[in-house]
């Protein structure tokens, strides 16, 4: 945690909290990390925008510990503070590409058969999820990546449950068509 964060941290200086915080935010870590990182996969298609993403999320969640009301509340800070990466991520991505005409190249690392088997599904599947409508696709990536709960998503994303049962609805409807017709 400590290459993460960096040497002059914090918890150099304030003792005892940090340390809470630094073993609550590891556990975190090694309950959610990956299950973000294919969130943030899903909805960059960069392996490099999605690291930078996530990282950047559990660093502010470090260094905002502090101030969260509820300890309890970190899980859905951080999903919210990755899918807010990705939003910033995307924007950037577009100002980028408008200015200079860049077009960015996936990283694909395969080293076993399952990421073999989830990277062909990201293959056929994260293209046509990154064409969805931001906020359906941030539903889809929520309900089914991070496997939240209507509510859950409701609540990580500012939306009402309604909301999220009809993006849900009709991203997944868009996402169906689309893979028909790659078949």
């Amino acid at each position: 945690m400590e290459q993460i964060l960096g040497s002059g941290s914090p918890s150099a200086a304030a003792g005892g909290a940090d340390e809470v915080a630094e073993a609550a935010i590891e556990v975190l870590f090694h309950r959610h990390h990956a299950a973000l990182l294919r969130a943030a996969f899903a909805v960059l298609g960069s392996r490099e925008g999605a690291e930078d993403a996530v990282q950047d999320a559990f660093v502010s969640l470090y260094r905002h510990w502090g101030r969260l009301r509820d300890p309890a509340a970190a899980e859905a800070y951080l999903r919210s503070a990755v899918l807010n990466r990705c939003r910033s991520g995307i924007r950037s991505r577009i100002r980028d590409r408008s200015m200079t005409a860049a077009v960015g190249v996936p990283l694909h690392v395969v080293d076993t058969a399952e990421t073999a088997q989830r990277h062909h599904d990201v293959a056929l599947v994260g293209p046509a999820l990154r064409r969805l409508p931001r906020r359906q696709r941030e539903v889809v990536v929520c309900r089914y990546l991070l496997e939240l709960s209507v509510a859950e998503t409701a609540e990580t994303l500012g939306i009402s449950d309604g909301a999220v049962k009809r993006h849900t609805h009709r991203g997944l409807h868009a996402l169906h068509t689309a893979l028909e017709v790659t078949r």
